[in-house]
């Protein structure tokens, strides 16, 4: 090829990766320094679509995929990504010390985003509330993320509304006008995998295996699974 790379990995990613996405990649690199890496950002059934007709040749997925997934398809397994709460700065949630519990936020809307947008997310976070002994009370709906924040930051310590967003998305948002609050409740988190083909999988496949492996040193994951 005249452009000096060997080949293509068109990679399916999701919001909020963070500092994930940024340690996978600086590794593949280094593994497979011929290889360009070109990210596609849609939402996780057209990723999954993606991967199984080729468009795709590999994609991030957090939590269980809809309908079991897809024929042809296996699910590595990576890393967990926990949630944390999102509250106004002003709030008096915001001041206590330590992880906040859910029970503590049942009295304060919940804005979260339509269950067929991030069908896992939706039901983790419902399920916790109804775990903890709540329904949670709906907020309004916002068009985005950053809209739900701002929304979220202009409220005041009375009228508060609360929403949530992976930790690995919470570190690179710059917003001192919300909090963000690790959760007190266990199973506050979601797997992330990786969706490849389980057949004639593009040859840059392994060494994206191989890069999610090196999480922080030298964790292995089953790569037969």
């Amino acid at each position: 090829m005249t452009d000096g790379w060997a080949a293509t990995l068109r990679l399916g990613t999701s919001t909020g990766l963070g500092a994930h996405l940024d340690r996978v990649l600086d590794r593949l690199a280094r593994l497979a320094p011929e290889t360009r890496v070109e990210l596609v950002a849609v939402r996780a059934r057209e990723r999954l679509d993606g991967v199984a007709s080729g468009e795709l040749d590999a994609a991030f997925l957090r939590g269980e995929p809809e309908d079991g997934g897809r024929d042809g398809l296996r699910f590595v397994p990576l890393w967990q990504d926990p949630l944390v709460a999102v509250v106004p700065a002003r709030h008096p949630l915001a001041a206590a010390p330590g992880p906040v519990a859910l029970a503590d936020l049942g009295p304060v809307p919940l804005v979260l985003t339509a269950r067929r947008n991030n069908r896992a997310l939706v039901d983790l976070v419902v399920h916790a509330c109804h775990d903890a002994g709540f329904v949670p009370v709906p907020g309004p709906a916002y068009g985005s993320l950053d809209d739900t924040l701002t929304a979220t930051g202009a409220r005041g310590p009375a009228d508060g509304l609360w929403t949530v967003v992976y930790a690995s998305h919470a570190r690179r948002l710059s917003t001192p006008r919300v909090a963000f609050l690790p959760f007190r409740d266990p199973g506050m988190e979601l797997t992330t995998s990786l969706a490849v083909r389980r057949t004639d999988p593009p040859a840059g496949v392994d060494p994206l295996l191989r890069a999610c492996a090196a999480k922080d040193g030298s964790e292995a994951l089953d790569l037969d699974r």
